[in-house]
């Protein structure tokens, strides 16, 4: 029988809280952006903050918004969405080891949170606690309660500031240093680094491709790169 420490559920939170702080100041730019971008296309702030809330996601609330002003079709939209957003199905299918034994209605709230930042930080933390399931919840409830709270109150005020803020206060390069930073405090191994080389590369080729399928094989392209070379050197 194993004997396992007490229950500390406030801590978990806390340290869920603390370790999604590092990620914030990069969060205020992109969702300023995500608040305002709706307004640029003529949209009430009301409808950036219920698409912010009921999407919670930055750059599938960018592109639906923008594809929205180019009077693209909802299949488009719904598809480029989808494509955008194909990375949480890998991203779940890894935090279920930890998490696919909570309750049905946790899970899904879990997964309405789960963002690049909190799976970042839950990755790198879980292997090293022997933590029972509900701190592993409160862990990352804390980190996804502080980031959500921060998100809608920059994109709501990105919205209202809408016809405040010039054009030229551009702060649109933040949102690909935000995603910088979370991949490269990934990239531990030798397989981590070929496949971020390969799905870069090949995204790149491939941005002109339609539906943001470079995207999608740019992911694939970089998986199948990391897992080969994992089993080649095991």
């Amino acid at each position: 029988m194993h004997d396992h420490p007490p229950v500390n559920l406030r801590r978990c939170l806390l340290l869920g809280m603390h370790a999604i702080t590092p990620f914030l100041p990069g969060i205020i730019p992109f969702g300023l952006i995500a608040g305002l971008t709706p307004i640029t296309l003529g949209y009430s702030w009301i409808d950036a903050s219920l698409g912010s809330l009921f999407m919670f996601a930055g750059a599938s609330q960018l592109a639906a918004y923008q594809l929205l002003g180019q009077e693209s079709s909802i299949w488009v939209i719904l598809v480029t969405v989808m494509a955008i957003n194909l990375r949480y199905v890998l991203y779940s299918a890894s935090m279920a080891p930890y998490l696919s034994a909570a309750p049905r209605a946790t899970r899904l709230l879990a997964s309405y949170g789960l963002t690049d930042q909190i799976y970042a930080v839950c990755q790198r933390d879980y292997p090293l606690h022997s933590w029972q399931l509900s701190e592993r919840i409160a862990y990352y409830a804390g980190g996804t309660i502080l980031l959500w709270i921060l998100w809608q109150a920059c994109t709501l005020t990105g919205a209202l500031m809408g016809q405040i803020v010039p054009i030229y206060w551009s702060l649109d390069f933040m949102i690909p240093l935000t995603f910088l930073a979370l991949a490269l405090g990934t990239l531990k191994s030798g397989a981590h680094r070929v496949a971020a080389v390969v799905g870069t590369t090949v995204s790149w080729l491939a941005l002109d491709a339609p539906m943001n399928l470079g995207l999608i094989g740019g992911g694939i392209a970089g998986i199948i790169s990391g897992i080969l070379v994992k089993r080649f050197h095991s």
